[in-house]
């Protein structure tokens, strides 16, 4: 079949084959694929003064009404920015002035035309994602309904979606992780469903939830709460990094079927990705490369990504930038290798790597082997400032179990060189961040706490 690379075409295409069908759900409410293009076709209308392709901004609570605004937004032509809520007064002032989007909707009571002239962008682009980068003011990735379409059907050739499925959106749908659902389920004619702030058994078995896509956190808390993931579910895609080896056996031996994955917001969401039934060594790596992706190595270990699923490029300064060489590859900062099945296996990331005592450190490494001890269920490693070392590897840690710093080192000396076992270990800071805490925040609350001179 010919895919549905806009937004007319997904609306025909899913009208044709599903318009009985249910299309997105909550707690209270369900639409059909009929019902829901009707009411995006009467929230069009809202937005059809706007410029073609102006940016609209919004600070994207998961809901119905959300995704109702995502495609009512595209319908009337414009751009969709979806931002997250928790941002700062300050946070949200500094990208708004980066997008100059034609309005910004914070909520129904809240909706505010923040620039009289909006930049339009480029007519490819039907989406900017803030990126959740370590450092630095986030990048605004710009993409299109078609990059999210190629994902899907690549997608669904690994994790089969069918008309009766029913994938559960607990992921941020500012984040590729959670946009990308409701394509998926629109090219299958499956069913997405909004969880509700406090998701429970009941919830899960009333809704047939069939597919979920998590991070490490989310399934752990299932499994400590025992929440009967078995019963109705096909699949439990995890993104994000980081998954403790001890979840991923508590998982088979649960008999959950869970998949790993590698992917990024420049490549739509998931480009590889472990098979149904992976072992426990597949499930080590982030799996094969998805069909419409392309994925290589370059000479200094950096992972180079192509393909339909590519981004289109950066949004900064009122221009899109394309980071790609001559053949259209583009290096992500990631580094990588391919084990000799042809699986990924992510390093760490090249920005994130410092030396120490001339040694290469790659804080993912660590961090990996922190998760890996029993009670500890997140870890960050940050570089400090060393006299001797130059920097030094300093560990925060979220733990159930309370070790001594002696008997963290003894752990960690079972897989990790001595140069790499961190001088210190502090827990995990207690206030709330208004959006994913960068490296710098960590070191300055390191700082407070801490003076490494060896």
């Amino acid at each position: 079949m010919d895919l549905p690379l806009n937004i007319s075409a997904l609306q025909d295409f899913t009208l044709q084959n599903f318009a009985k069908k249910k299309c997105l759900s909550d707690e209270g409410t369900s639409l059909t694929f009929e019902l829901f293009w009707n009411i995006v076709g009467i929230k069009s209308k809202e937005f059809h003064q706007q410029s073609y392709k102006a940016p609209i901004a919004i600070f994207a609570e998961n809901s119905i009404s959300t995704l109702i605004d995502f495609f009512a937004i595209w319908k009337a032509g414009g751009v969709v920015v979806p931002l997250n809520p928790k941002l700062s007064h300050s946070q949200k002032e500094k990208i708004l002035e980066q997008i100059r989007p034609w309005r910004a909707i914070e909520s129904m009571e809240n909706q505010v035309n923040r620039f009289e002239k909006s930049v339009c962008l480029p007519d490819e682009v039907d989406l900017l994602i803030a990126t959740s980068g370590t450092t630095g003011f986030p990048k605004l990735v710009a993409l299109s309904i078609a990059n999210f379409i190629w994902s899907a059907k690549g997608s669904s050739e690994n994790i089969p979606v069918d008309l009766n499925d029913n994938w559960l959106v607990s992921l941020p749908l500012f984040h590729v992780g959670g946009m990308s659902i409701i394509f998926r389920t629109m090219l299958a004619g499956g069913n997405t469903i909004i969880s509700p702030k406090i998701l429970n058994a009941d919830f899960i078995d009333q809704n047939k939830i069939t597919h979920f896509s998590l991070v490490a956190t989310q399934l752990a808390h299932f499994i400590q709460t025992k929440v009967p993931l078995n019963k109705e579910t096909k699949a439990i895609l995890l993104g994000g990094s980081k998954i403790p080896q001890v979840l991923i056996q508590k998982s088979i031996e649960l008999d959950l079927p869970i998949h790993t994955s590698y992917g990024c917001s420049e490549m739509a969401s998931q480009v590889c990705t472990t098979s149904k039934g992976a072992t426990m060594r597949e499930l080590m790596t982030a799996g094969k490369i998805l069909a419409g992706r392309q994925v290589k190595i370059d000479q200094d270990g950096r992972i180079q990504l192509n393909g339909k699923t590519k981004f289109l490029g950066y949004w900064h300064n009122h221009e899109l930038l394309k980071p790609f060489d001559e053949e259209g590859w583009f290096t992500t900062n990631d580094l990588g290798k391919f084990d000799k099945n042809r699986m990924l296996k992510v390093i760490g990331r090249l920005d994130r790597m410092f030396i120490s005592g001339g040694e290469n450190i790659h804080p993912e490494q660590i961090e990996q082997a922190l998760i890996n001890i029993v009670g500890i269920t997140n870890a960050l490693v940050i570089d400090m400032p060393s006299e001797t070392y130059g920097s030094r590897p300093v560990a925060f840690l979220q733990r159930q179990k309370k070790y001594s710093d002696p008997g963290l080192r003894k752990l960690l000396s079972e897989n990790l060189m001595p140069f790499q076992i961190p001088d210190v270990f502090l827990d995990w800071p207690s206030q709330e961040f208004s959006s994913k805490p960068s490296l710098d925040q960590f070191r300055r609350i390191a700082q407070k706490k801490i003076s490494i001179y060896n």
